[in-house]
């Protein structure tokens, strides 16, 4: 009996350390491995203040909306909303470190985005990336868009549908990631919301 009760007490403990990890953590930080760049915005995560992560910028071009943390059931995310902005037109940009691509081969971009509100195709997300991007040529950089499986206005709101692994292998020298959304604030039409996360590169050789 004694021996018994010992080895339902080691299964369960194994079966614990097996289960310690969240639902969360296998969605936050699926094992990607070598892992070459990852954004979950949870750093110092604040509900609905301005996205303000290190190197990292976050720009309304158009507009005075910039991009915003948000934390919904301890997930942290990026929004860009232009809902209640007080501007006609809103372009926002949220581009990414400088990240080196010269460190491994093979590498894919993964990434997750969702919607809420969307009616319009005017009222956009794009991504898109750079080489030539310095941290204030916005405009002059070339961007170049990345096709990705982003959501629609018939995508479900809040749920975050996978951009699919994006071969990056091609590049060299050290690139931007730049997520931007056009809206408006004033014309109920455009004034939904994109959310992000959930960025990965990592290589698959």
């Amino acid at each position: 009996m004694q021996t018994n009760k010992i080895l339902s007490l080691v299964g369960c403990f194994i079966f614990l350390l097996l289960t310690a990890c969240s639902p969360e953590d296998d969605i936050k930080n699926p094992n990607f491995s070598p892992l070459i760049f990852s954004e979950d915005f949870s750093k110092g995560a604040v509900d609905d203040a301005v996205l303000n992560l290190e190197n990292w910028n976050n720009i309304a071009e158009v507009g005075t909306v910039q991009w915003k943390t948000q934390v919904f059931s301890g997930n942290p995310y990026a929004e860009f909303s232009s809902f209640k902005s007080p501007d006609s037109e809103n372009v926002g940009w949220l581009i990414s470190p400088s990240i080196n691509m010269d460190a491994a081969t093979g590498e894919v971009l993964q990434f997750e985005a969702s919607q809420s509100f969307v009616t319009s195709s005017g009222n956009s997300l794009e991504v898109l990336i750079a080489t030539d991007y310095n941290g204030t040529n916005l405009t002059t950089a070339n961007w170049q868009p990345i096709d990705a499986n982003l959501p629609t206005a018939s995508s479900a709101y809040f749920e975050f549908l996978k951009s699919g692994e994006i071969d990056l292998s091609n590049y060299t020298g050290n690139i931007y990631i730049a997520f931007k959304v056009k809206g408006s604030g004033t014309n109920s039409s455009l004034d939904g919301s994109y959310q992000v996360d959930s960025i990965r590169i990592y290589t698959k050789n």
